[in-house]
């Protein structure tokens, strides 16, 4: 077979690109670091690569979720927080008011703050959350939670109304755990069937008493009692839930910590570059390639020399 002199120079050229190409693409792993740099490079390992990408971008949602549902249950905690101090402050101020000694004008002061007490206990319960929701509405947490609770004249407040519903707001955590973030006000405060709350109505029931001079005051100051340790205690058994939950959390958080490290070393074994093997490697392709450019200059020129000569 005769070899004419285009195909020694197409030879010499693709041998120069096809070490060109690879010097390049050696070049590009050394500057970013990473063995496979396309799918071409390791179909297995830039498929397993995916995977773990993948999974470890679903571990990072859940590591934000976690710190979206801490917040949530720490504002949920302080409030739950409050309404204990509240309840607690009623309790001992009808402690006080079971005092025989006490006249009609005390009673009416004891009275009058346990008003603010309820006000403040209102409050709470139409209280927003960190995203701007109603905490205790339940799903309905674009209203009030509550409704009512206007003071009546010579009485205690008015009836206070749940218009929430009984929905646990919650959030994926974890791959087979959705916790509830929030309470709904109905089982916070103890509302009925009809909606009235059982805790808001004995605090209401125990003002009317007390500015009553007609009333029973001592049968008032047992019941306004019970009805608040009643109250302290399913709150209490809420805030427990609560404080569950966030010990769960710190659990989940460091379950997700070490997974995110596992599948960052997962990646680095199979994506990042062994920079002694591919510096060595450059430095042979570059020789390769300056030897293959040499050649070919000096086959070029004697092919050239031959045609001039005939």
């Amino acid at each position: 077979m005769r070899i004419s002199s285009s195909m020694i120079f197409d030879a010499g050229r693709n041998a120069m690109m096809q070490q060109s190409g690879s010097l390049l693409h050696t070049q590009q792993q050394l500057s970013s670091g990473r063995r496979i740099l396309t799918p071409s490079d390791d179909p297995i390992g830039a498929s397993r690569a995916l995977e773990v990408t993948q999974s470890k971008s679903v571990n990072t949602q859940f590591q934000t979720n976690q710190g979206y549902a801490k917040d949530a249950l720490a504002g949920l905690e302080s409030n739950l927080g409050s309404i204990t101090d509240i309840l607690t402050y009623v309790r001992t101020r009808a402690v006080e008011a079971g005092n025989g000694a006490f006249s009609a004008s005390e009673h009416q002061s004891i009275a009058t703050d346990l008003e603010a007490q309820f006000n403040a206990l209102l409050g709470i319960a139409n209280s927003k959350d960190a995203a701007g929701d109603f905490q205790f509405a339940g799903y309905q947490s674009a209203q009030p939670a509550f409704s009512g609770g206007a003071a009546v004249p010579s009485a205690g407040p008015a009836t206070v109304t749940y218009a929430g519903d009984g929905g646990e707001r919650s959030m994926q955590v974890g791959s087979t755990r959705v916790m509830p973030v929030a309470e709904p006000g109905s089982k916070v405060f103890m509302a009925d069937a009809t909606g009235k709350s059982q805790m808001f109505g004995a605090i209401s029931d125990f003002i009317t008493a007390l500015r009553d001079p007609a009333s029973n005051v001592s049968t008032a100051v047992s019941k306004a009692i019970g009805d608040m340790d009643a109250a302290l205690e399913n709150v209490n058994t809420i805030r427990a839930s609560v404080g569950s939950r966030m010990t769960e959390l710190d659990s989940l958080g460091d379950l997700s910590a070490v997974q995110d490290q596992q599948y960052a070393g997962t990646l680095s074994r199979l994506q990042d570059l062994d920079y002694n093997e591919a510096i060595t490697r450059f430095t042979q392709q570059q020789t390769v390639l300056q030897a293959a450019q040499q050649s070919y200059l000096r086959v070029t020129g004697l092919s050239l020399f031959n045609l001039l000569g005939r």
